[in-house]
């Protein structure tokens, strides 16, 4: 009788819990609807941020050869060098990064986000947004194959050990390093449903690309518009993604099926850590249900990711598929190498991956196709 109460106990304060952040959720749904402009060529700022002036980077997405290029608007860049792309070091490349062996000064506290962050400054003079727990490995890998297919993303990296002096010494283990003068300066948010680009294949790319992470933090907050720095002058809008970091795992939990509690986020439940960065909870949970009337019915168990995959079509998913399709075994496993993730881990992440990419390259559009662990 008493481990029953106590199980009933305890399951009583999560759904209270649950309760909570579900009432929360839906007015943030509402209101990260409700605040785009009406006008997409137009987007407004959807968050209240301070534009940060960058400088420098290499490998930055550009308008030459771009098939989603609206005027001065950007979202994907054709990548003509996808086969040699360097996916441990990513679109800052290996003299981008930062050098874990020389101290870094602690600048200040970082307020953004629910991760732990703060800013430093290396000897370079360059200053890194630093982020804390269980974000830093996964997010670090989902940039590198985000950028791989063409999209924009922050020069990120995962760092194992650092040193960052201030008043008490920190040292900070498997943290991830962001570049915050990387040639960008912020220029608001945009939402999934309103922007430049609905109904464009580049879009719709960008959508499977977060079903394959099993990104489930969809919100417009961690979508950003970063406009590029030219001459000391500011140039095209580039539209992308800037939190990758509840990527690599589950993308809910059972309290997803209550309609109550649809919109739950993944770390609620009994097993939080399975949200982010867990090789088995993303090898287990199913990638693609099937296939109806030309649109692909993806695996997605918070409904805010439900509702960004509705209407995804075969011939885009094809498209995706193919482009991740040239990518190698030896380039997915830097990928997941940047993150961290070493042996057994390492090679279940890069074996799921090269199966969900086979089962984009193969859909078809005139049968039912249905796979039910992958």
């Amino acid at each position: 009788m008493i481990l029953k109460e106590k199980i009933t106990a305890k399951l009583t304060r999560s759904l209270t819990k649950a309760f909570a952040i579900t009432c929360f959720t839906a007015f943030s749904g509402l209101m990260d609807t409700g605040a785009v402009s009406q006008n997409p060529d137009q987007p407004r700022q959807l968050a209240s941020k301070s534009k940060e002036r960058k400088s420098g980077g290499e490998n930055v997405a550009s308008p030459a050869g771009a098939r989603a290029y609206i005027g001065r608007e950007i979202m994907w860049t054709k990548p003509v060098d996808i086969k040699s792309r360097d996916l441990f070091y990513g679109i800052g490349g290996r003299k981008g990064a930062p050098d874990p062996s020389t101290d870094f000064t602690f600048v200040k506290h970082s307020e953004s986000g629910t991760q732990k962050k703060v800013t430093v400054k290396d000897a370079r003079g360059h200053e890194w947004t630093v982020k804390f727990g269980s974000e830093a490995r996964p997010e670090t890998v989902s940039t590198r194959i985000v950028w791989a297919v063409g999209y924009h993303t922050d020069q990120d990296y995962f760092v194992r050990q650092a040193r960052i002096v201030s008043k008490k010494n920190i040292v900070a283990h498997d943290v991830r390093f962001e570049r915050r003068d990387d040639g960008f300066e912020e220029d608001g948010n945009w939402s999934w449903k309103e922007n430049p680009f609905v109904g464009t294949r580049e879009l719709e790319g960008l959508k499977i690309l977060m079903a394959l992470l099993k990104n489930w933090d969809v919100k417009s907050d961690n979508n950003e518009i970063a406009r590029r720095v030219v001459g000391g002058r500011p140039g095209s809008r580039i539209y992308y993604v800037s939190d990758l970091g509840a990527s690599l795992g589950q993308t809910g939990t059972w309290l997803n099926r209550i309609p109550l509690f649809s919109d739950l986020p993944a770390t609620y439940g009994f097993a939080p850590s399975k949200a982010k960065g867990d090789p088995e909870a993303f090898a287990h949970e199913k990638f693609i249900k099937g296939v109806e009337d030309g649109k692909v019915i993806f695996y997605f168990r918070r409904a805010r990711g439900r509702s960004m995959l509705k209407d995804v079509s075969v011939g885009d998913a094809r498209w995706m598929g193919g482009l991740l399709g040239q990518l190698s075994n030896k380039q997915l496993a830097d990928a997941v190498r940047a993150g961290g993730y070493e042996g057994d881990e390492a090679a279940l992440y890069v074996r799921v991956l090269r199966e969900r990419i086979n089962q984009l390259q193969n859909l078809k559009s005139d049968i039912r196709t249905v796979y039910l662990k992958k």
